[in-house]
């Protein structure tokens, strides 16, 4: 599952999110900074929630939370400040 989020009125800030089930690798980035990036080989959790503030002329918090299906594929939840933005699912 990939996908980019654009925010900001005057600025625009892109945070683009990457997970891939089948080799468990997820690299989150803001701009072209890494912010997180993990590895999980065999038992991922079931749920997982990742939050980056940003500082800048909009100050916001964006907080992800992935949820993994049974078998295959993942749902994501997207909130800004809070209040849901947008909502992925695939694999």
């Amino acid at each position: 599952m990939k996908f980019n989020i654009e925010l900001g009125k005057a600025k625009q800030h892109r945070i683009a999110f990457e997970f891939n089930q089948l080799l468990g690798r997820l690299v989150i980035k803001y701009g072209q900074q890494e912010i997180t990036r993990s590895v999980r080989w065999f038992n991922e959790p079931r749920k997982e929630t990742h939050v980056l503030r940003v500082e800048a002329d909009e100050p916001f918090t964006v907080r992800i939370e992935k949820e993994r299906r049974p078998l295959f594929g993942s749902k994501c939840l997207v909130f800004l400040n809070e209040r849901l933005f947008r909502c992925y699912e695939g694999i």
